[in-house]
């Protein structure tokens, strides 16, 4: 494997634990069984009465209380929720005009009370999110295509995996992961990275597993260029992860988590305040999962911790300290081939790799960030993030079938002392002020980010080759010395930006902003004693304009124009072996948006038209392309229309849905790839996913919900030899929720794929031999008690 695929994303992708996969056979039965009976043991313990719970900050308090004025409001656990006190009594103290008057013998009888559950305390409608401006913008009035999943989404789907929750999101398609890292497509053109609170993270180069999501409160995707922001970006948008914050009142959780395929999920979630004036807070966040899968071989171990402490010094000053920290063994799944234009007819549980596949990993992530207040206008902020990761794994990586359809040649490869550092800071000041009837918010800032990934990418090309259809394992994992390639990749930037919000009369706002960025990417490597250095160093400055009208509170119409500076192009060289020119990117958008049914309800429909240039393609001349020159003439082009809804149309009835219709085309290309389509992009795609909590007291606590997430036909490649045909699955879930004492306890069901159907749900981007499997039938039971 060369080192120009490293940085691709796509070449050294396992980790592995050493044990293999448990039996799962009865699992499923066994959970089905185990979660009806504790869902009906919680409904008939006790009398049902409904009890008020504590609404976020985000909405407004119920107009009228559903229960007696005595009983203590429920937490909640939500970032910008304030939920009240409860003090730490395990069992309610009866009064003393309904307590009986206990006599010798008696039996204490713990009375078990449903949740009465208000829409606006689980609505689905988020008014306000950060990172399409880095400011307190209302969506409404956000001029570019921004969406949330927010946390209840979240709970309701049980989504313990990012490409689950964005499944909620339209033109967002998760990329072969290999249990690695996260990849994602985005109106069209793929991503191998993430930002957590607007810092990057590198997850393809890191490998450091999925991510957790057990610290999220909610997941923000900004469609478009983000790089004057971000800085150096893929053009399709940028996926950002904002994390659970310290709550001055008490709050705590534990979910157990059962599913099938030997599923077993751990997660706790505590916050408080840690002195009497609350003036130190904390939040605690851990989980730890092990399971196995439908799949071979394929196993997963993990443990994440995430402690926050904030330190409010005054009302207009605060300092908050996070860490992070995970470790894991996973086995990975390259998935399974093609055998002509299609995905292969075998078992969906056949494993094409081996059982000495391994791979384990650790990650530490820890800043800080602080603000200041100087007066009601003018805010200073500061971020701080260093991440330090480390891995080695062993894999088996397909090659593609011999001419007999049958006989898959494989090779072994892996990574040794793969590590990583990354240190990322930015500065903001943000400042509010009028001139000449216009009100502007003003943010000044910048960034700074330096990254540096160094290894020993091994291999061995003499691997036993395996029959698809009678495959024999036993394969064993050899380096080959003569192959190893040491690697050192930096890769570091700054930049200035500036941008100006203006409100002008008749509800008409501006968005104006650029950017200046000075970006270097240096690599070195070793192969069979020849070194090799290559230097890329660019400058760039980019321009961003939006405009909305809002006519009417419930309605408003935007539009922008937003440029992207992209992939450095490090390893692709010029005549003469001068590194080419970083990819560049141009989008234009206009589009609608909406709240309807008094605010409870959004959405956003957008059209869009992206290009992303500087795509090096083969040197026109087939001696030079030989020779690996390559040109800048590469291009190509994404454009469609997405819609995204979400909210509470009913009272008690929540519902996120999205379309997305994309016209992927490879405009220009010298490899006899012009005209083609983007690989992984459907051209029509789809969720829909709603639930209805009960109005009604007599079967207050209780939920049911449901949705299918629709994809079209999508190439596996950009030669369009070989397609993924489209599927639609169904999931299901259930909840009751009741209070125990002081506690709140959910049982919920979730059962994904009901119908069983066969589909596989992406591929590497590139050759026939990398295709996911999708997971068949798959039962998930927990039990969550919050108090």
């Amino acid at each position: 494997m060369s080192l120009s695929s490293l940085q691709s994303g796509r070449s050294i992708h396992v980790r592995l634990n050493p044990k293999l996969s448990r039996p799962c056979g009865a699992v499923t039965n066994r959970l089905l069984g185990v979660v009806l009976c504790l869902t009906a043991f919680t409904a008939c313990i006790g009398p049902i009465k409904p009890v008020p719970t504590q609404q976020s900050q985000e909405a407004p308090p119920p107009s009228a209380e559903t229960a007696d004025a005595k009983q203590p409001a429920e937490p909640a656990p939500s970032e910008t929720s304030q939920p009240s006190v409860v003090p730490p009594v395990p069992l309610p103290i009866p009064s003393q005009a309904d307590a009986p008057i206990p006599t010798e013998g008696d039996v204490p009888v713990l009375e078990a009370k449903a949740v009465h559950v208000t829409a606006q305390r689980e609505s689905y409608k988020v008014d306000q999110a950060t990172t399409a401006t880095k400011t307190d913008t209302p969506i409404m009035e956000t001029p570019f295509s921004i969406q949330v999943v927010p946390q209840q989404v979240v709970r309701d789907q049980q989504a313990v995996r990012l490409d689950t929750a964005l499944n909620n999101v339209s033109g967002v398609y998760a990329n072969l992961s290999l249990s690695l890292f996260e990849s994602f497509n985005i109106r069209g053109f793929e991503t191998f990275e993430y930002y957590r609170e607007g810092a990057r993270i590198q997850a393809a180069l890191t490998q450091a597993g999925r991510r957790e999501m057990a610290n999220l409160e909610r997941i923000e995707v900004l469609k478009g260029p983000a790089s004057i922001l971000y800085g150096r970006i893929h053009p399709g948008g940028m996926i950002n992860l904002v994390t659970k914050k310290p709550q001055a009142d008490p709050y705590y959780s534990i979910q157990q988590q059962v599913g099938s395929y030997d599923f077993y999920r751990t997660a706790l979630d505590a916050t408080s305040k840690l002195n009497e004036s609350g003036s130190l807070l904390y939040r605690f966040n851990m989980s730890y999962e092990n399971s196995g899968s439908f799949r071979e071989f394929v196993q997963n171990d993990r443990a994440f911790f995430a402690p926050v402490v904030q330190w409010k010094l005054s009302d207009r000053t605060q300092i908050t300290f996070d860490a992070e920290y995970g470790k894991g063994k996973v086995r990975p799944d390259f998935g399974t081939v093609t055998v002509g234009d299609r995905p292969a007819q075998l078992p969906v549980e056949r494993n094409l790799g081996e059982s000495s596949a391994n791979a384990k990993y650790e990650s530490i992530l820890a800043g800080f960030n602080w603000s200041h207040e100087f007066n009601q206008d003018w805010k200073l902020q500061h971020r701080f993030n260093v991440q330090s990761s480390s891995e080695d794994d062993d894999v088996v990586v397909p090659l593609g079938l011999q001419a007999d359809n049958q006989t898959l040649d494989r090779f072994f490869a892996g990574f040794r002392d793969n590590k990583t550092k990354t240190y990322t800071t930015s500065l903001d000041l943000t400042g509010h002020f009028d001139t000449w009837g216009a009100k502007h918010t003003l943010l000044l800032g910048g960034d700074y980010y330096h990254f540096r990934n160094t290894g020993t990418l091994i291999d061995n090309f003499a691997f036993p080759s395996i029959d698809i259809f009678n495959p024999v394992h036993g394969g064993e994992p050899v380096r080959d010395p003569a192959d190893d390639l040491p690697f050192d990749t930096r890769e570091k930037w700054f930049g200035l930006y500036l941008q100006d919000q203006i409100e002008l009369p008749h509800h008409v706002h501006i968005l104006a902003g650029m950017r200046y960025d000075n970006a270097e990417i240096t690599s070195e490597s070793t192969f069979q004693g020849v070194q090799t250095s290559q230097v890329s160093r660019q400058q760039k400055v980019l321009p961003r304009v939006g405009l909305l009208w809002q006519p009417i509170k419930a309605l408003a119409f935007y539009g922008n124009y937003v440029e992207g500076f992209g992939v450095p192009n490090l390893f692709s060289l010029a005549v003469g072996g001068a590194p080419l020119k970083g990819q560049t990117s141009q989008q234009w958008e206009a589009g609608i948006k909406t709240e309807l049914f008094d605010g409870r309800w959004n959405a956003t429909l957008a059209w869009f038209d992206l290009t992303k240039q500087n795509i090096p393609t083969g040197h026109p001349d087939p001696a030079l392309a030989a020779l690996g020159f390559s040109v800048l003439t590469g291009e190509a082009r994404n454009k469609g229309v997405e819609l995204d809804v979400a909210g509470e149309p009913l009272p008690g009835l929540n519902l996120i849905a999205n379309y997305a219709y994309t016209d992927s085309t490879i405009t220009q290309s010298n490899d006899g790839t012009q005209g083609h389509r983007f690989p992984n992009v459907p051209k029509h795609a789809g969720s829909v996913w709603m639930t209805y909590a009960f109005q009604d007291e007599t079967l207050s606590g209780w939920k049911v919900g449901g949705g299918v997430v629709a994809r079209g036909k999508r190439e596996i490649n950009v030669e369009n030899d070989a397609q993924m045909p489209g599927y639609t699955i169904v999931n299901l879930m259930t909840s009751y929720t009741m209070k125990v004492g002081r506690s709140k306890v959910t049982a919920q069901l979730n059962v994904d794929n009901i119908l069983g159907q066969e589909y596989f749900p992406s591929s590497a981007g590139f050759g026939q031999a990398r295709i996911d499997v999708g997971a068949p039938r798959f039962f998930m039971g927990s039990i969550r008690m919050e108090f």
